[in-house]
C-alpha cells in the first residue's frame, strides 16, 4: 500500500468492520507507507483507511485468497518472458512558488495554509522552493525537525531577507522551513516537505477492479467556519476563507457554525449575483446571534457573508459546494474557482472620538481604543481631528515615540481644527498631542490601515498589511468596553475636559 505518511494509514478488519466502516479494532495496522502485508493462508481479506471518513468516502479494499483450494488444478502454462521496460526519463526540474497567491507570510487560519499547498505535491531533489514576501516584513529560514516543531528560530540553517528567496532542494529527505519573525511560526507561518532522491520509477499496471461493497451512510459533520480564526474581516482578504474550505467535502446533513462577537457580525445566507456584487439587501437569511449555525440541507453551492458595511468586499465571505445525498461516496471537491473581482471599496471619512473630539480624554486612552475598535481603515480613508484651536494639536508620531510619549519627533503636527489626514499608506499609524502631559493622560490613537481600498481578486492576495519597523501592533482584546463609553464622553464631559485644560 503506497501513501503518505501522516495522510494516509492502511488496516486489515472483519468483514463486519468492513462492511460498517468501523476501525475500532482493527486485525493489524500501519500508519508509515509503503505499507506491506503478507497473504498467509487461504481465507478473505479485508482492509480500509481509517483516517476521518475514509472508508466512508471508499478507501476499502477486500480480496480472496484462492491459493491451496480443494481439488485438482491444472499446472498454469509458463509465463511469457518479460519484456523489457523501457526506462523512464529523469523528471526535469520544477520551480515551485510556495502558497502560490498566497505568498510567504503569516497565513489566515494558521498553518494549514501551507500544509494544504504541500499536499499530494511531490519534490524531488534538483526542484526549487521560491517565497515570496514583503521585504522587511518577512524572511524564510530552514531549520531542524526539533526547531520546527518548537518555534525556536534561533538555530537556523539558512535564513533569507531578500524576497524572492529561491531554494533550490540539493539532498533527499525531510526540509522544514519556517520565519524568524517574532511569533511568526507559532502563527502558523512554517512549511514541511519530503524530498525524493531520485525521480519515481515506473508504476506496475493496475489489478482488475472488485465489485465493491457498497458504503454504509455517511454521517453528518459539523464544521466550525474558519477554526480558531471565527467568522470576521479576515487578515488577507477572503483567500482566508477559500483556504479553510479547500480540500472540504460538505455533505446533505453537515452543519456550520459561524464564531462572532454579536453587535460586531453577522452572518448573511445570499445569491450568488449578491455574493459576487457584495449586495447584501435581498439576503434570504440573517443570523445576528452567535454561534450562529445553518444545516445544509439541500445540494449545490451555497454562499454566506456579512451584512455589516464593507466587510464582504474586505473578504468576510465564504462560498461552498454541498454534495447532494450522505448514502455514497463523493467525488473529491474540485480546487476553489477564482472569484469575481469585490467591487472597489470607497474611501471613508472618519470622525475620531466621534462626539467626543481630540482632548484628553475622561478615563484615559481607552476612549480611543474604544473608538477604533472593529473599524477597518483602508488606503484613500481621511480622520478628521475636531479640537479647540490653541488648546490641542494632533501629532503623527513613530510607534517609539507614541509608547514613550517623546513627542519631540513627531513627523507632523497640526494645530488648525478640524485636522484632517488622508491614510495614503498601509501598515500601522500612530497619533497624540504635543501638549504637556496629554499624551500620558491618554490623548493618543493607534490604527492599522490595509494596503488597498480595491480588494483583488483572490489569486492574487497580498498581505492584509506591512507591518511597521516595530512589528504588528496587536489588535484590541475582545475585553474591551463596548462603544457605549463613547455616549458618556459628550456634551457635559466634553465642557468639563475643556474648561479644565484652559
Amino acid at each position: 500500500f503506497n501513501f503518505t505518511t501522516g495522510d494516509q494509514d492502511v488496516a486489515r478488519v472483519t468483514k463486519e468492520a468492513f462492511d460498517n466502516c468501523n476501525s475500532t479494532n482493527p486485525i493489524w495496522l500501519a500508519t508509515n507507507g509503503p505499507a506491506n502485508y503478507t497473504i498467509s493462508s487461504n481465507d478473505d481479506y479485508y482492509f480500509i483507511g481509517t483516517m476521518e471518513r475514509h472508508c466512508f468516502f471508499g478507501q476499502k479494499l477486500a480480496v480472496t485468497d484462492v491459493e491451496g483450494a480443494p481439488g485438482p488444478m491444472a499446472p498454469p502454462p509458463p509465463p511469457p518472458p518479460p519484456s523489457p521496460l523501457v526506462p523512464t526519463p529523469p523528471r526535469a526540474a520544477k520551480t515551485y512558488v510556495v502558497g502560490d497567491d498566497l505568498g510567504w507570510l503569516v497565513p489566515p487560519g494558521g498553518s494549514i495554509a501551507y500544509s494544504t499547498w504541500a499536499y499530494n505535491k511531490t519534490f524531488f531533489v534538483g526542484d526549487t522552493l521560491v517565497f515570496n514576501f514583503v521585504k522587511g516584513a518577512q524572511d524564510v529560514a530552514e531549520v531542524s525537525k526539533a526547531a520546527f516543531e518548537s518555534c525556536d528560530t534561533t538555530t537556523t540553517i539558512t535564513v533569507l531577507t531578500t524576497s524572492p528567496a529561491k531554494i533550490t532542494l540539493t539532498t533527499a529527505g525531510d526540509h522544514f522551513f519556517t520565519s524568524t519573525y517574532p511569533r511568526h511560526c507559532g502563527l502558523g507561518q512554517k512549511l514541511a516537505i519530503s524530498v525524493m532522491g531520485t525521480t519515481a520509477s515506473p508504476a506496475p499496471p493496475p489489478l482488475p477492479p472488485t465489485p465493491a461493497v457498497p458504503a454504509p451512510p455517511v454521517p453528518p459533520m459539523t464544521y466550525i467556519v474558519g477554526d480558531d480564526l471565527g467568522w470576521l474581516v479576515p487578515p488577507g482578504g477572503e483567500i482566508a476563507y477559500s483556504t479553510w474550505a479547500y480540500n472540504k467535502t460538505f455533505i446533505v446533513g453537515d452543519t456550520l457554525v459561524f464564531n462572532f462577537k454579536n453587535g460586531t457580525q453577522d452572518v448573511a445566507v445570499v445569491t450568488k449575483a449578491a455574493y459576487e456584487s457584495c449586495d447584501t439587501a435581498t439576503a434570504t437569511t440573517v443570523l445576528t446571534t452567535s454561534p450562529a449555525k445553518i444545516t445544509l440541507t439541500a445540494p449545490g453551492e451555497h454562499f454566506f457573508t456579512s451584512t455589516y458595511p464593507r466587510h464582504c468586499s474586505l473578504g468576510q465571505k465564504l462560498a461552498i459546494s454541498v454534495v447532494g445525498t450522505t448514502a455514497s461516496p463523493a467525488p473529491p471537491p474540485p480546487p476553489p474557482t477564482p472569484a469575481v473581482p469585490a467591487p472597489p471599496v470607497p474611501p471613508m471619512t472618519y470622525i475620531v472620538g466621534d462626539d467626543l473630539g481630540w482632548l484628553v480624554p475622561p478615563g484615559g486612552e481607552i476612549a480611543y481604543s474604544t473608538w477604533a475598535y472593529n473599524k477597518t481603515f483602508i488606503v484613500g480613508d481621511t480622520l478628521v481631528f475636531n479640537f479647540k484651536n490653541g488648546t490641542q494639536d494632533v501629532a503623527v508620531v513613530t510607534k517609539a515615540a507614541y509608547e514613550s510619549c517623546d513627542t519631540a519627533t513627531a513627523t507632523t503636527v497640526l494645530t488648525t481644527s478640524p485636522a484632517k489626514i488622508t491614510l495614503t499608506a498601509p501598515g500601522e499609524h500612530f497619533f497624540t498631542s504635543t501638549y504637556r502631559d496629554h499624551c500620558r493622560l491618554g490623548q493618543k490613537l493607534a490604527i492599522n490601515v490595509t494596503g488597498t481600498a480595491t480588494p483583488p481578486p483572490s489569486t492574487a492576495l497580498s498581505p492584509a498589511y506591512a507591518p511597521g519597523p516595530g512589528g504588528a501592533a496587536p489588535p484590541p482584546t475582545s475585553s474591551a468596553p463596548s462603544k457605549a463609553i463613547i455616549s458618556l464622553f459628550s456634551g457635559t464631559y466634553l465642557s468639563i475636559a475643556i474648561a479644565f485644560l484652559l
